[in-house]
């Protein structure tokens, strides 16, 4: 009489393993294709929500806000010559507009007691709407206050400290003191680049003693807090940041500017193939890294007169 056999033999279960393995390797890239795709579409929905912000402060102050508090030469007209309590940037002064009206009502009060913009009470809270979902080193935090992943930008050119006033001259959005209203976008509002994305580096690296200020909100004055569109997005060309404050990655190169007085943070993303912009009309676009350069220095400024075509 024949026998009916209660267990798989060997051979069959290596069969189903493999099948299974198999199974996986395919679904695997699909699932991460959708959730970067679910990343990307919150990353641009925050870079919406900041260009309303802007809007909306535009509408009250009648001007967008500006890139710095300070000059690079440290010359802080007409707030103080100190050149410690204004190194903070747009990103706290549309907090009002973003929902976040007790934070900016904390940083505003620690401001006005004369306090160094870095050691105020409330600079280490983490605003999500200042983060890439994309990004896994967010969100960051360092003793120089919170960081995030968009900027704004100041133009085509990298920035430049030449007695402390050609810093107030740049060609974009934003940058040192600056006033720049609807009406200066000469362009086109739906050709101008308002804000974009950076890549984060996690503290220390080697030295643990050492803050990469690339996008820290409070703690910026050496070109940190603007984007330069000197170079494409995703470029292997590096940062060029203040000596020791910065450090050195694959995904985020840095170099020191020594004693030249020059600064670029270049756009960055997680996102394969590019970087997403918000425009001044506040729409969002996906811009591919391999942009024609003339096209993306374009973007950038306000009022250069450039003929952009469709991207």
């Amino acid at each position: 009489m024949s026998k009916t056999r209660s267990a798989f033999t060997l051979v069959e279960l290596l069969v189903v393993i493999a099948i299974i393995g198999v199974l996986i390797a395919l679904l695997l890239p699909a699932v991460q294709q959708a959730r970067e795709a679910a990343r990307r579409m919150s990353c641009g929905n925050n870079l919406k929500q900041l260009g309303i912000a802007m809007h909306n402060y535009h509408d009250t102050y009648k001007k967008f806000p500006p890139g710095y508090f300070q000059t690079l030469g440290y010359e802080v007209r007409p707030f103080n010559t100190s050149g410690h309590q204004m190194r903070y940037c747009y990103a706290r002064s549309i907090l009002p507009f973003m929902e976040q009206q007790a934070l900016w009502e904390l940083l505003d009060a620690g401001q006005k007691l004369n306090t160094p913009s870095w050691q105020i009470p409330g600079i280490t809270e983490v605003v999500p709407g200042y983060m890439c979902p994309s990004d896994p080193a967010g969100p960051k935090v360092s003793k120089e206050g919170f960081g995030g992943n968009y900027l704004g930008f100041h133009g085509d050119s990298r920035y430049y400290d030449q007695g402390g006033s050609a810093d107030e001259r740049m060609n974009g959005m934003f940058c040192a003191l600056s006033k720049i209203r609807m009406g200066d976008v000469t362009d086109g509002t739906s050709n101008t680049m308002l804000m974009g994305e950076i890549n984060l580096v996690p503290e220390g690296g080697l030295d643990v003693s050492v803050t990469d200020r690339r996008g820290m909100y409070n703690m910026c004055y050496t070109g940190n807090a603007t984007i330069s569109a000197n170079v494409t997005p995703n470029s292997l060309t590096p940062d060029v940041q203040e000596s020791g404050r910065f450090v050195n990655t694959d995904y985020a190169p840095a170099v020191s500017a020594g004693s030249g007085g020059v600064y670029a943070t270049y756009a960055r993303s997680h996102h394969p193939g590019g970087v997403q912009v918000v425009l001044v009309d506040a729409s969002v676009r996906f811009v591919p890294e391999t942009i024609d350069s003339v096209i993306w220095k374009g973007a950038a400024t306000r009022s250069g007169g450039e003929i952009t075509p469709q991207w």
